[in-house]
């Protein structure tokens, strides 16, 4: 892997790393809306995404293995904001 495409993925993580932790900060102990948690999830997704394709060196090489690596942590993100959806609604 080309050392610059590395380098803007490891700026692109920690941008996202950083304004997901601000904007979680923004509610320091109250329930964070579940607009804010979709967009922290949105983000984290994200991060997903660069680590396993890049990190792991998985672009363009063994799909299903970077598809399984980015299904998992997905599904409990989804779990996580389907609590909250539930939590509002009852």
């Amino acid at each position: 892997m080309d050392d610059s495409r590395l380098f803007g993925s490891a700026n692109w993580v920690m941008m996202l790393g950083i304004a997901g932790a601000l904007i979680a900060a923004q509610w320091k102990h109250e329930v964070i809306p579940a607009v804010a948690l979709a967009v922290i999830l949105v983000m984290a997704v994200a991060k997903i995404r660069l680590i396993v394709l890049d990190f792991m060196g998985l672009r363009g090489m063994r799909p299903n293995l970077a598809r399984a690596l980015m299904v998992w942590p997905i599904f409990f993100s989804a779990l996580s904001l389907g609590k909250v959806v539930l939590a509002a609604i009852l």
